[in-house]
């Protein structure tokens, strides 16, 4: 359990090739091949949020979310390594539906609009002025990913007469559930709190992309860590 903890970006690393392996050899309509591709960039995004360069524990917990005893241990809330897990690996089955039923265009526009524009809001604008700075782990693949994913979508489901309103009403709804119910609620209210004790952040995977001199350019004094392995 704990190997799985620490290391499931890393299994999204490796899942990354038979992904493209799917999307190259899979013979794979328009909507299809995007929504595919699409589940292979959320998994080079979590690579880079975790592993490399990492970093995203901290940006989430002492800049985008900061709150709390200032006192306390910072890689225990607001996240943590069971609500991180949580949280990404229910991306990973919401992307990877979608791609399974890609005539269901609803379905699609939820993880499509989850990389772009939501993630491009919160990488790309909200999480870069905090942390004055240009860049933050997952900015990357949201820009050469997401984005032009997201356009390809739009425009492809427009081109082939797919869509309809409602279409766009569902696909937000689902969104907004994730969003709300799977991370906000049971990722970050109900599961983040049961892993303060045993489930933070290792102090290796905490310190990752330069925290200390990051924080400290941006402003923000780092917060202290557990007697962390």
């Amino acid at each position: 359990m704990r190997w799985f903890l620490r290391h499931w970006y890393d299994i999204g690393g490796v899942l990354v090739i038979p992904t493209l392996l799917w999307a190259m050899l899979g013979n794979l309509p328009t909507l299809q091949l995007i929504l595919v591709l699409n589940l292979a960039v959320i998994f080079i995004h979590q690579f880079e949020e975790y592993r490399f360069p990492g970093g995203e524990p901290w940006v989430l917990n002492e800049v985008f979310m900061r709150k709390g005893n200032p006192t306390a241990p910072v890689d225990r809330l607001p996240t943590n390594e069971l609500s991180s897990i949580w949280i990404n690996g229910m991306a990973w089955v919401l992307y990877f539906v979608a791609a399974l039923f890609p005539d269901q265009v609803w379905l699609g526009l939820a993880p499509i609009l989850m990389g772009f524009p939501a993630q491009f809001v919160v990488h790309g604008i909200i999480t870069n002025r905090k942390l004055k700075a240009w860049y933050n782990p997952g900015l990357g693949a949201v820009v050469l990913g997401h984005l032009p994913l997201a356009i390809w979508y739009v425009v492809a489901v427009y081109q082939e007469g797919l869509i309809r309103w409602w279409d766009w009403g569902i696909g937000i709804l689902l969104l907004g559930f994730f969003m709300g119910f799977v991370m906000q609620l049971v990722g970050f209210h109900i599961l983040a709190p049961r892993g303060t004790e045993k489930h933070y952040y290792a102090a290796a995977e905490y310190n990752k992309w330069d925290r200390v001199r990051r924080l400290q350019r941006a402003g923000i004094t780092p917060g202290t860590l557990s007697a962390s392995e």
